[in-house]
């Protein structure tokens, strides 16, 4: 046993792009002020840092990527774990639990946790606190928050620890005796139903790593007002140097005192008035206000706000909350909201430095995920428009040459491209953090010295020396949903009441519905979120320590190195986002509009080939867990789905079974090759039809289904791939079972791989008398015999 406190316990992460780092490290900060020692540790460091076998208690979290694999950084560890000559009684002696990271829009969900979970309890181990499985899908803060603010109490429990004195734990806002967490006044209520209201809203008790918002006044609506006495509410804020809830306008340990009087209307025209309801802030006597009054009188009144949609207002014409309204209960609750999280990096300053930021190494040189390559430079010979200037989407297929790049690659492969932020839409957030004039400026990054952040770090992707464009343009994503963390920032640094509150509500439990539709959903951006509240200016050094990795974007190859010897192709939709939901301008997708860009000249001509002294490359790496590949044996049949820019892999897959026929002696049979194919428009966005009709005709592609969803059609006649897959199930199950064919899908992972799914349940139901449970076993048992294949995302 490691020597160790009562009060230690290991916490071990796996991560492949920083989620379940990141939320380990949350965990490691809360633990301490919750009264206990996290010993943090990557997976990849086992028998280095830490032994399993000598353990006690332990928390994992994990995550799992690929296809159902584990993440590099645990693959050692899960291999060590599932050697089979393990007693089972390995490990009698751990008691654990885990949290598992994944998204059920693929099928594997979460199977890198749920595999250690079971794995440890065949060896032994016994769980002290439920494991768990998180779900992107959904937005992993569903379970992530409460599963970790249930952790603490199994933890102390089992170690047999008492609860932590409050003075290690958050800042608590607490209300003074008739006061309130809810300043709100509610219609038609009498002056004892609101005091009984105050007594049972003002929770002042502690709750681990969180703090107490008093509520705001809802003025997001039309507004009805009763005659109120004694609207004296005193809010009183307790001071904690790194967390707590305090008005910016006002130091801690002072009262502050909402009075309203019956010339308050509570609407839009009287901003003043609005934001010292939302906070508590002293309204000033510029209304007429007695600021001495006691018992003060408002008469029942309506008010009714006029439309408009400024920004930091507290009023708005509508009910229907938004990004920057919020309706009741919420605005009328009080808030638990994270801690704040502690500051740890400084930047200074040195204009006087000339940097050459083209010669620093991508991301400082820090391995990629899911990287089995190095980054290499590949030029861009061809780049073409496939489909119609009238299709719904634009579809890109750039040929790469690849020659002298020491890339090696095999059809079904996926590559990863290296890609920047928009440089437009970097300029526009550097502007909003008031940092476009010292954006070429020399800056180096530090630790702050005595930070609480444990195990604070510059992150390794960030270069030490470089600029704020070079942070903002290549290493960080600014695209990424602004966390709960990072909002919690903002509340520090914006100086409108009204902002304040949303933003509190935004990263609070309560506000967590708001979050999900507001934030997560309509897939905001830091900028979208800085553009809505416009108050808001946090220190660049904060926004970088919170913001996460800019991760490269993997495509799948559409080309056979067989018959394109150095040669690469890539197919993909230009991603279009509207300016709607919340965000603050239209974009397009951070790696396919920047390809877009790059290639717009190359586009309107033949070639890139064409261009004298053509130098236009992108960083490419190949990547690890390459599983979607055609069988070796040409005799084996392949059922190919892929409709849109899913067909991409199969266009290498048809080149390279035509290359192995060519290879193959001429007795030796070749498997049946069937391709379900389908795009909106027969004559705006068929994809390689010409290739296609050409591998038909000369036998390579024994089968074509193809389906226009848009086009008309007679009735009947099948719509989309998941039809034409209905209507040829006999075709089908007779390859599946009596020639042993492989199927490969390819494509969205949120409907459309779905709907094959389920398309293969229906067929077996119908065509073998199988029942939900059986089709559904049956499928699985093809999965994991490496019968049934995908290549999916989301």
């Amino acid at each position: 046993m490691p020597g160790h406190t009562q009060n230690r316990f290991l916490l071990l992460y796996g991560s492949q792009t920083g989620q379940a780092k990141a939320i380990s490290e949350e965990i490691c900060e809360r633990a301490e002020k919750e009264g206990l020692h996290a010993e943090m540790h990557c997976l990849s460091q086992t028998e280095k840092k830490f032994n399993i076998e000598k353990e006690r208690c332990v928390v994992i979290v994990t995550s799992t990527t690929g296809d159902g694999e584990p993440p590099d950084t645990a693959c050692k560890f899960v291999r060590r774990l599932k050697k089979k000559t393990l007693a089972e009684d390995h490990l009698a002696g751990l008691h654990y639990t885990l949290l598992g990271l994944g998204d059920s829009n693929y099928t594997n969900f979460c199977n890198c946790g749920k595999t250690v979970d079971r794995r440890l309890e065949d060896l032994g181990a016994l769980r002290f606190y439920n494991s768990a499985w998180a779900d992107d899908a959904v937005g992993l803060e569903v379970v992530v928050e409460p599963w970790i603010d249930g952790l603490w109490a199994a933890l102390r429990k089992f170690l047999d620890l008492p609860e932590p004195d409050d003075s290690g734990r958050a800042e608590v806002v607490q209300c003074c005796e008739n006061s309130d967490n809810n300043t709100s006044i509610p219609s038609g209520d009498t002056q004892s139903n609101i005091q009984s209201s105050l007594r049972q809203n003002g929770n002042t008790s502690p709750e681990a790593t969180e703090s107490q918002v008093p509520a705001m006044t809802d003025l997001s609506r039309e507004t009805t007002v009763t005659s109120v006495t004694d609207s004296v509410i005193a809010l009183t804020l307790n001071d904690d140097k790194n967390n707590h809830i305090q008005n910016s306008n006002t130091p801690s340990h002072t009262s502050e005192v909402l009075i309203i009087d019956q010339n308050n209307s509570l609407n839009r025209t009287d901003k003043e008035t609005s934001l010292a309801a939302q906070n508590g802030t002293e309204y000033s006597a510029q209304k007429g206000t007695d600021q001495s009054a006691q018992n003060v009188s408002i008469e029942k009144q309506t008010v009714a706000s006029t439309p408009d949609t400024t920004q930091g207002d507290c009023s708005v014409s509508t009910c229907v909350p938004s990004l920057c309204v919020s309706v009741p209960p919420l605005c009328e609750s009080g808030l638990s909201v994270p801690a704040l999280p502690p500051a740890f990096l400084t930047c200074t300053y040195m204009p006087e430095n000339t940097l050459d930021t083209t010669s620093l190494p991508m991301q400082n040189g820090c391995k990629f995920p899911s990287a089995s390559s190095d980054v290499a430079m590949v030029t861009v010979e061809d780049a073409e428009v496939l489909t119609r200037d009238d299709a719904v989407k634009k579809t890109l297929l750039l040929s790469l040459n690849t020659e002298g790049s020491g890339l090696t690659y095999e059809a079904g492969d996926a590559v990863s491209v290296v890609c920047p932020n928009d440089p437009q839409e970097v300029d526009r957030l550097l502007d909003r953090l008031d940092h476009a004039s010292d954006a070429d400026s020399t800056v180096e990054l530090s630790v702050i010295p005595g930070t609480k952040k444990k195990n604070a770090a510059i992150p390794a992707h960030i270069p030490p020396l470089c600029t704020l464009r070079h942070i903002f343009l290549t290493c960080v994503d600014i695209r990424d949903q602004p966390k709960k963390a990072l909002l919690r920032i903002f509340v520090e640094f914006t100086s409108d009441d009204c902002e304040k509150r949303r933003l509190q509500e935004l990263c609070s439990k309560q506000g967590a519905a708001d979050y999900a539709s507001f934030i997560r959903e309509s897939r905001l951006s830091l900028l979208d979120v800085l553009t809505a509240f416009p108050s808001c200016q946090p220190p660049v050094e904060r926004v970088i320590e919170q913001l996460p990795r800019l991760q490269p974007r993997p495509y799948s190859v559409c080309s056979s190195p067989q018959t394109q010897p150095n040669r690469l192709n890539i197919v993909f939709n230009i991603v279009c986002i509207p300016g709607t939901d919340g965000r603050s301008a239209p974009r397009k997708g951070v790696c396919t509009g920047w390809l877009d860009t790059i290639t717009m000249a190359t586009q309107t001509n033949d070639s890139c080939q064409n261009k004298e002294g053509n130098d236009l490359k992108v960083p490419i790496f190949t990547r690890t867990n390459q599983l979607f590949r055609c069988p070796e044996d040409v005799s084996v049949p392949i059922i190919l789905i892929g409709p849109g820019t899913g067909v991409a892999p199969f266009i290498g897959f048809l080149q390279h079974r035509a290359w192995q026929r060519s290879q193959s002696e001429a007795d030796v049979p070749y498997g049946q090759t069937c391709l379900f194919y389908g795009c909106r428009h027969q004559d705006r966005d068929y994809l390689f039809r010409k290739e296609l009709q050409e591998f038909q005709e000369s036998g390579v592609l024994s089968h074509l289904f193809v389906s226009f969803s848009r086009d008309g059609q007679p009735e009947g006649s099948p719509r989309y791939v998941q039809d034409q897959l209905l209507q040829q199930g006999e075709l089908t199950l007779d390859l599946i079972e009596k020639q042993d064919a492989v199927v490969y899908v390819c494509g969205d992972a949120r409907n459309m791989a779905k709907d094959i799914t389920n398309a293969f349940i229906q067929i077996l139901k119908e065509h073998r008398g199988m029942s939900d449970t059986d089709a559904s076993g049956y499928l699985m048992k093809m999965r994991l015999h490496k019968k049934y294949l995908e290549d999916v995302w989301t």
